[in-house]
């Protein structure tokens, strides 16, 4: 049964029809029939996630979906949910920090990969600063993945295009720890099961840890189309092998001092 929570990728791949659908009920949801664009968003959020970045009650959205693919919309249907709260005031934690913008709108609309840009410079952050991240629509999913890190965030709706997002890091005892160093030998890693972006981003962390010469497995479900070309422009070394069905093995090394 589909449900709020549901991915929206794997919804897509079973019922691709659901694009004209979504691309009716509102004009954000018309990326989704770019291919490249497609590929990018739709994995990255539940029904839930998506039908608020378009600002559409979710109920509502996953009823209509559910009787689109012959699933009775059950307690989807109704009630009716209630308005949406007023933004919240920009937080006093972000006066008189540096801020550190990256702009996304491009590369989203390029269809191209910018998490690992924003992870880089999440990175690289200094306590003191903000980082702004500039997005088309708003990135739901961000507010998880970098709150897991330390980062509360502000979000601000500059136009329907165009949304502003302020990351802040918190105290220092609530951030989590940094990545275990990698062993020389090398180490593996199992992101089976993570919904996008978590497995590029657990990757990519580890990698930071990885001493010359060293190396790290990956165990995946499917071939990380968006983690080869991060891998290339890093110097990174990396075969794929596919040992068993549903089993894809990515072995990765950085070249030696």
């Amino acid at each position: 049964m589909i449900t709020a929570e549901t991915n929206l990728g794997a919804l897509l791949d079973e019922h691709p029809q659901l694009v004209e659908l979504l691309a009716r009920r509102h004009d954000h949801f018309a990326r989704l029939r770019n291919r490249m664009l497609g590929r990018l968003m739709a994995p990255r959020v539940t029904v839930a996630q998506a039908a608020s970045i378009a600002g559409l009650p979710v109920a509502a959205l996953v009823a209509e979906i559910r009787r689109a693919v012959g699933e009775p919309a059950g307690l989807a249907e109704a009630p009716p949910e209630s308005a949406a709260p007023e933004a919240a005031p920009r937080p006093s934690a972000l006066d008189g920090r540096q801020v550190v913008e990256v702009d996304v709108r491009d590369d989203i609309r390029r269809g191209e990969e910018p998490f690992a840009r924003i992870m880089a410079a999440v990175k690289g952050l200094d306590a003191a600063a903000a980082l702004v991240i500039r997005a088309p629509f708003e990135p739901v999913p961000l507010y998880d993945v970098l709150g897991r890190r330390g980062l509360a965030h502000w979000t601000e709706r500059v136009a329907d295009d165009d949304w502003r997002i302020w990351f802040h890091r918190v105290g220092a005892s609530q951030l989590p720890a940094p990545p275990a160093p990698a062993a020389r030998g090398g180490s593996t890693i199992d992101v089976r099961g993570l919904e996008p972006p978590l497995p590029m981003v657990r990757v990519l962390e580890r990698l930071d840890a990885l001493e010359p010469g060293g190396a790290l497995t990956v165990l995946h479900e499917r071939r990380p189309m968006f983690l080869y070309p991060q891998l290339d422009a890093r110097g990174f070394h990396h075969e794929t092998d596919e040992p068993e069905t549903g089993l894809v093995r990515i072995v990765i090394r950085r070249a030696a001092a």
